[in-house]
């Protein structure tokens, strides 16, 4: 058991003391540091064309954001998430756009469910909750083994109470892994990337109009129709039509 306990926490170490390498300024940070943004804009395209990163799509977000293309801007940050859940700077600056966009729709859902979702669950990456399940896997494993195995009273209560948690906190991250799959897999996330889009509440988008979209809106698409014309989905929980013309997925190869 003793043997258990020392691999187990070995795993541990090894999985939370990954080395943090430096990256060294690119062409595109020194033209930002310069204040010469439509340079770094430019070559931090083709930075995220040669190599799409988490990293790299921040630092388009934040080019957009000082040329003041804010649709452009939440859609290169939203992006940098969708690569690294965990990116903070990034989630801070997309935060910061959205709360200036031009009459931002405000989610409607504000229940505990929600803000645990938004602000814990959906801020790990995949990564972390895979680690999260073998280290609740590994906690559960020993437990029961503490809990079968010792020949004190006090020992097997300590065995039975991790055993509980492991299999409760191994539930709980294999959950919050598969959201983290789905929301990296999710094809029907867009933002408006266009100044301002029209909507309505038919699909021939002759009848009664909906809100105007502004730029940097996240909406979800719902269903696309004829006439390239798409059901949307607003943060408010309203359904709409609009065009599809002026809304950018989040997936790229959807484009």
């Amino acid at each position: 058991m003793r043997h258990l306990i020392l691999f187990f926490l070995f795993l541990v170490s090894t999985m939370v003391g990954q080395p943090v390498h430096a990256v060294s300024p690119t062409a595109g940070d020194r033209a930002y540091e310069e204040k010469n943004f439509t340079q770094a804009l430019q070559s931090y395209q083709a930075e995220v064309l040669a190599n799409p990163s988490s990293a790299a799509y921040y630092n388009l977000g934040n080019a957009h954001y000082r040329l003041k293309e804010y649709g452009k801007a939440v859609l290169a940050y939203r992006r940098s998430l969708r690569l690294d859940p965990d990116n903070a700077d990034a989630r801070h600056n997309l935060a910061l756009v959205e709360s200036n966009l031009t009459k931002a729709i405000p989610t409607t859902d504000n229940s505990l469910w929600q803000a645990l979702r938004s602000r814990w669950i959906d801020t790990h990456s995949l990564a972390f909750w895979t680690y999260g399940i073998f280290i609740f896997l590994m906690l559960s494993f020993l437990g029961f083994g503490f809990w079968r195995l010792a020949s004190k009273i006090f020992v097997q209560k300590i065995g039975f109470s991790s055993f509980a948690i492991g299999i409760l906190g191994f539930t709980f991250t294999t959950l919050s892994a598969y959201r983290a799959l789905s929301l990296y897999n999710d094809t029907s996330t867009a933002v408006v990337t266009t100044s301002s889009l029209s909507t309505s509440t038919t699909e021939n988008r002759k009848g009664k109009a909906g809100p105007t979209l502004y730029e940097g809106t996240t909406v979800r698409i719902l269903d696309k129709t004829a006439q390239q014309t798409v059901q949307i989905l607003l943060p408010n929980g309203v359904s709409v039509f609009c065009s599809e013309t002026g809304l950018t997925p989040i997936v790229e190869n959807q484009q």
